[in-house]
């Protein structure tokens, strides 16, 4: 997917758990949501990101004995068990949606290896960045390339169609909001110009595939 918002960064430099887990045995872990905003500056970008992402998990379906649609029925009916939301879901206490998710679509995604490890993680030029750069860099609000698999699961009884996301590159641009992988190679990435301009070629990496871990987290 290209540019869309990372939300929810927090966590790929802290592992944690979503305030709903109560499961004393639950390991914290890695992830974040990516917006993929309909307005704003990339909202041309918004149809093919949608499109890459329902490819991905058609293909996820048929990997999982399911329906290429299955991911649809999901949508409509147990829209808890697909990692691709309406923006409208993600609510604080106060049940208001979050800043900058209202009308949009949300990719909740944990890190590889289930969320015990962080994505690759890179800045504006492509450079692997180190964990005491993630919240500068990967920072909640920024626009980012992501490489993203959805894979269909069965954890507890429940299928539902998760993401992992195995690569970020931060373009390092947009307002702060509040609130085992695939190999990744540099030519996965377009190279950004000095001057900060963007690119707008689509991205075309969404890959379905089926990583080791069997749990879902959603943030």
């Amino acid at each position: 997917m290209t540019n869309v918002r990372t939300s929810f960064a927090e966590s790929l430099h802290t592992a944690s758990l979503p305030k709903k887990n109560k499961d004393p045995n639950a390991k914290p872990k890695h992830g974040a949501n990516f917006i993929l905003e309909k307005t704003g500056p990339h909202a041309d970008q918004f149809e093919s990101n949608k499109a890459a992402c329902i490819s991905a998990m058609k293909a996820a379906g048929r990997e999982f004995k399911r329906p290429e649609d299955w991911w649809k029925t999901l949508w409509d009916d147990k829209p808890d068990n697909l990692s691709f939301k309406k923006g409208d879901r993600f609510k604080n206490d106060a049940g208001e949606i979050y800043k900058g998710y209202e009308g949009n679509i949300v990719v909740s995604a944990k890190g590889p290896g289930g969320g015990l490890k962080r994505p690759q993680m890179r800045d504006r030029n492509k450079r692997i960045i180190e964990v005491s750069e993630i919240l500068d860099v990967v920072y909640n609000g920024t626009y980012s390339d992501v490489i993203v698999s959805f894979y269909g699961t069965e954890n507890g009884g429940t299928p539902r169609i998760t993401c992992s996301v195995e690569a970020i590159r931060s373009r390092q641009v947009g307002d702060r909001l509040g609130g085992g992988g695939i190999y990744v190679d540099d030519d996965d990435f377009d190279t950004l110009e000095a001057d900060n301009s963007f690119d707008d070629g689509p991205s075309t990496s969404a890959p379905a595939k089926k990583p080791a871990a069997k749990d879902d987290f959603d943030f």
